[in-house]
Formats: C-alpha cells, sequence, structure tokens
C-alpha cells in the first residue's frame, strides 16, 4: 500500500517517550556502525550523561517525533500514529556554541539541528528535507536566520548529503577531540 506525504507530521517528544526516543537512535547507532559510518557508537545514547541531556531536551521542548498516521481502526476515530523517526531543535546548547564560535561572528542567530532519525523501513519519502524545513520554520518562529548542523568529519556519506543534495554550505572541520563537520544554510522558509 502506498503511503502519501499528507501522513506524515511532527510533534514533539512527551516526557513518558524518552525510552522511545532513544530506542530509535540506538537502532540507528547499531545500522550505522554495521553499514561502518561513522558517526554515533552503540550504546552511547542510554548513558546516564546523554540519556539526561535528551530527558532535558524533551522536557523544554526541543525533541520531536516524525510521525507516520494511519486512518482510525478504532471506534473513537483517532488516527493511529507510528513514530519513525526523531530529531532535535537546540538554539542555546553550549555544545552548539563551542562548535560554531571560531567561524561565525553571532553563534545564536541559528536554530541547530541534530539527531536526526528516520526508521529504514521509511526511507525514500523525503522525510529529511520536510524534518530540515520544520526546523526553519521553527528557527524563524524564533528570530534565527540560520540552520545549522554537524556530523562526525568523516563521515562522508552524510557530509555529501547536506552539501550536494539538501543545499548546506560546508565550513572547515572542527578540530577537537573528534573532528565534527559544520555545515549552515540560510533560512529560506516563510512562515504561512
Amino acid at each position: 500500500m502506498a503511503i502519501s506525504a499528507e501522513q506524515f507530521s511532527f510533534r514533539q517528544a512527551k516526557p513518558d517517550e524518552l525510552d522511545i526516543f532513544i530506542d530509535i537512535l540506538e537502532r540507528a547507532a547499531l545500522w550505522m556502525e554495521a553499514n561502518k559510518l561513522n558517526q554515533w557508537i552503540p550504546g552511547s545514547f542510554v548513558a546516564p550523561k546523554t540519556r539526561a541531556h535528551i530527558e532535558n531536551t524533551i522536557s523544554i521542548g526541543n525533541a520531536y517525533f516524525i510521525i507516520k498516521s494511519s486512518p482510525a481502526t478504532t471506534s473513537d476515530n483517532k488516527d493511529d500514529e507510528t513514530i519513525i523517526g526523531t530529531f532535535t531543535l537546540n538554539y542555546t546548547d553550549p555544545f552548539d556554541q563551542m562548535l560554531w564560535t571560531d567561524l561565525v561572528e553571532d553563534w545564536s542567530d541559528a536554530v541547530y539541528l541534530h539527531r536526526l532519525v528516520v526508521e529504514r523501513e521509511y526511507k525514500g519519502y523525503g522525510l529529511g528535507p520536510k524534518a530540515l524545513h520544520f526546523a526553519e520554520l521553527e528557527g524563524l518562529k524564533r528570530g534565527k536566520h540560520y540552520l545549522r548542523l554537524d556530523c562526525m568529519a568523516d563521515n562522508k556519506l552524510l557530509k555529501a548529503y547536506y552539501r550536494e543534495k539538501a543545499g548546506f554550505k560546508e565550513f572547515d572541520d572542527y578540530p577537537g577531540e573528534r573532528l565534527f563537520g559544520r555545515f549552515e544554510r540560510p533560512i529560506t522558509a516563510t512562515l504561512p
């Protein structure tokens, strides 16, 4: 059965959905490791410090799920929803400040996208670009002018996607304990 674009949406993650959020990230990390993509380390999202960071991101309303809705099949007439992906948006995170202050005059003039994952069986529906557009709209609501993100510097596949398909400008890698590729594009979305 075909799935229409209208069946996909985004919503904020709820505090009682922390484990669902982390499970999706862990599955993605395992897939990346199995496919020799250097990005996330399996087990890192369940580590207490990272778990607490994600929990805080959820509590302040900056963690999102990608949702697939199906027509109601129960008597309550509510659409059934399936969580099929994640991402977070940051506006004042010290990590982003660390990564960007050597490049830009005002690092706080951007929305920062992190932890974008679409479950493997939903690849090919254009959900990555839709999430990027959603992030732009959220940034625009907060007066931001740029969408920024990062990835591991040696993740050639992801870097090529951001640069060649998603329209991001690539900056020099951040030279730290781990090298990070850094990407930026101006917010071009307009509010309805």
